[in-house]
């Protein structure tokens, strides 16, 4: 196994929804570990016990984010981005009571993580409320935070703060009020405590603000989006370029394909804002949008088009054109993506057939001809009365079975269509359809051909399946 395989794996493994939601789990296990070993601590019991759980944790803390460093193309990026998780893990000095609280600084972490997965977790609140939750995990974190530091520094001197409970409703009200509520403090640490809470509330009260405009909102959710994404390490990644009303089903049926689902997708188009209505079944852990002319080769090489695998060009809608104008940019851009990364694979939507030479000249695998499609399908339904629910379910990989296309396994090379076709539904319960070869560098493709035509090696075949059979 290649480095750079090894590496692509790691990535996918580091980002997938299971991960990331295992690292939140251990994160809210890390902070309820804390709270436990303070209260020991205030009761002079023994704490081992909370010791030993901890320990396995911060080695899996320490390994996650050794695993992030070495796949950061740019160091300097990731200790501005991990700062914060890195003083975490430190392991605290005894002689430091309140350096005990350090590893709730990773709290951030988890609700950046809980954002980015809220689609796992119900996909109706997914661009609702994902500010709302950010804004209550923070306020959790200082009140937190703040409760348990006032505990350890005051409660053995002061009443007011004689119990955890206490601290932590002072904490909470001073920092909702932005100011001191429920008892004053004796110690200068405890007064810092207090100052950073109320400071604290003032900025969150100015959150809240932002909040409740929607406009805000979105401006936040756009800017977040693009400042999260550091375009130039993305690597295997799927390109879209353009928007209609379609892009939302697109994305759709990418997310199905178990080869792909967790691959990141860039749509860059020139939009003013995110397209959220478009996108509520669309799952956008790993989803980013980039405003930007996709035409020019600037914008096309800052969303690292070099090493992305597939590009799609949509007929755009974003702006008022005619079709011609959109089948022109289409065009352009594909021309533009073929000759920048002759190794990707391009599928390009457009409104008129007579565009689709300069297409096939430039090197762009498929071509899907909208209006003439559903044309076709039009028809062919009018013709075969109910056929439009085998065309429903095949074009699509959500319900059902499906289209798979795959190379012809060694096996069965120099076998008749008939044969192939006969053990693929005795072992696979797949039915096969079509053949393509490659003849003097082109294309063809055989549908349903003869019973005694053989197939050969190199050959791909078409077939139909519930699920991608895995041919030996």
């Amino acid at each position: 196994m290649g480095k750079g395989h090894l590496n692509q794996r790691l990535d996918r493994l580091i980002h997938s929804a299971p991960m990331e939601l295992a690292l939140v789990a251990l994160i809210l296990v890390m902070a309820l570990l804390v709270v436990f070993q303070v209260i020991l601590v205030r009761q002079q019991e023994s704490i081992s016990w909370v010791i030993l759980l901890k320990l396995p944790i911060r080695i899996f803390f320490i390994i996650e984010l050794l695993i992030r460093f070495s796949l950061a193309r740019k160091k300097k990026r990731f200790f501005r981005h991990y700062w914060l998780d890195l003083i975490a893990i430190l392991p605290p000095p005894p002689q430091i009571s309140l350096l005990q609280l350090l590893p709730l600084l990773r709290l951030p972490r988890a609700a950046i993580l809980i954002n980015r997965n809220l689609y796992y977790l119900s996909p109706r609140i997914t661009g609702t409320y994902s500010l709302q939750i950010s804004a209550i995990l923070m306020i959790v974190l200082i009140m937190l935070m703040g409760g348990l530091a006032m505990y350890m520094l005051e409660g053995h001197i002061n009443p007011e703060f004689a119990s955890l409970g206490d601290s932590l409703w002072y904490s909470f009200f001073s920092l909702m009020s932005s100011e001191p509520i429920g008892g004053y403090p004796e110690t200068h640490q405890g007064r810092i405590v207090t100052m950073v809470i109320v400071l604290s509330g003032l900025t969150l009260f100015a959150v809240f603000t932002g909040i409740v405009s929607a406009l805000m909102v979105q401006r936040l959710r756009t800017a977040m989006d693009i400042k999260n994404l550091d375009l130039d390490e993305l690597r295997h990644h799927i390109i879209i370029c353009g928007w209609n009303r379609s892009g939302g089903l697109v994305l759709q049926e990418l997310q199905v394909d178990p080869a792909i689902q967790h691959s990141p997708i860039v749509v860059v188009a020139e939009l003013e804002t995110i397209p959220i209505l478009d996108l509520h079944h669309v799952d956008q852990n790993r989803l980013y949008f980039y405003s930007g002319d996709y035409t020019r080769i600037d914008v096309l090489e800052k969303i690292a088009i070099y090493h992305a695998d597939r590009a799609i060009l949509l007929a755009d809608t974003s702006h008022p054109r005619s079709d011609q104008d959109r089948d022109a940019r289409t065009v352009l851009a594909a021309l533009t993506i073929e000759k920048l990364n002759p190794s990707i694979y391009t599928c390009a939507q457009l409104l008129d057939r007579h565009n689709n030479v300069q297409l096939h000249v430039a090197g762009v695998e498929d071509v899907v001809i909208a209006d003439e499609m559903a044309g076709h399908l039009i028809g062919s339904a009018v013709r075969n009365q109910g056929a439009m629910d085998v065309f429903a379910e095949l074009l699509t990989a959500q319900v059902g079975n499906q289209f798979y296309r795959l190379p012809l396994p060694v096996h069965l090379a120099n076998q008749s269509f008939w044969d192939v076709n006969h053990y693929l539904k005795t072992h696979h319960d797949s039915i096969l359809i079509a053949i393509e070869r490659r003849v003097d560098g082109r294309r063809q493709t055989l549908v349903n051909p003869p019973e005694s035509h053989p197939l050969l090696l190199g050959d791909y075949i078409v077939l139909i399946a519930r699920s991608c059979p895995h041919l030996t």
